[in-house]
């Protein structure tokens, strides 16, 4: 299966993507070497040595979705699966990649020996979710600043000037004020999400999942490689070393901040 993985992926990314990636101006020319070289070694198989300088350019922050889906393929091949998942996870995110990373994540998530048990999201959790990883907080602002001005413009036009369906204009200027204010309420509620919470994905073998953030604490679950985790920054940054979690099955709990990757 790994095999069929590399083909289907690493072809593409190696000798098409990778003349694209979005590197910045400033060390472009190295920024390419260097990725070039990485992808050089993963197709002869030398896998440390690619992610060393996979890890160089992320360092960088030089990357793309190209570098994190051939990271993502590297870890497979060291069977380092839950860093396979992060970086596949983070390969989705980018439009030139999603649909190979998904494909991977389907095969990384057949190969974990335990799967977590999930509660399915609520709808108003899945838009917000998205809206945070599409949008953001600063573009729905915009959309709704646009939204409210053009609102207000239209409503005040029927003041100054007689214009033909002046009632119909005006609902429609009260409307878009309407709008754009809800968007503007959601806008704050997202970036809100986006600097409380984040994802996480564990990436050793085995832990357990703590009542308090302290060794000797109860243990309220068991976690394994590969599962899911929502961050809350707010409460884990009171505690160095310690990740406050929400598990995918609803469980709330203390991880060791070693034991996982934030996306």
């Amino acid at each position: 299966m790994k095999e069929i993985l590399k083909k289907t992926f690493l072809i593409p990314v190696l000798f098409i993507v990778a003349i694209t990636i979005p590197f910045s101006c400033f060390g472009q020319e190295n920024a390419q070497l260097l990725f070039d070289r990485a992808n050089d070694a993963l197709k002869a198989g030398n896998i440390e040595e690619a992610l060393a300088t996979y890890n160089k350019l992320e360092e960088q922050k030089t990357i793309s979705g190209p570098l994190f889906l051939n990271m993502g393929i590297s870890y497979i091949e060291i069977d380092s699966l839950g860093k396979a998942k992060y970086y596949l996870l983070k390969a989705s995110r980018h439009e030139e990649t999603e649909d190979e990373a998904k494909k991977g994540l389907e095969y990384v998530e057949n190969q974990f020996s335990r799967q977590s048990a999930a509660l399915p999201k609520m709808p108003w959790e899945k838009a917000v979710d998205w809206l945070r990883i599409n949008m953001g907080a600063s573009l729905l602002l915009g959309i709704a600043i646009i939204l409210f001005n053009m609102g207000v413009i239209l409503f005040v036009a029927n003041w100054f000037f007689e214009l033909p369906f002046a009632s119909w204009i005006k609902k429609s200027g009260i409307g878009l004020a309407g709008l754009g204010i809800t968007i503007i309420l959601l806008s704050f509620y997202v970036d809100y999400v986006e600097n409380r919470y984040s994802d996480a994905v564990m990436i050793s073998m085995q832990t357990n999942v703590l009542e308090k953030p302290v060794s000797d604490a109860s243990v309220i679950s068991q976690a394994y490689e590969g599962y899911s985790f929502t961050v809350d920054h707010h409460k884990s940054r009171k505690q160095q070393g310690w990740n406050y979690v929400r598990m995918s099955n609803g469980l709330y709990g203390w991880i060791p901040s070693s034991e996982i990757m934030i996306l």
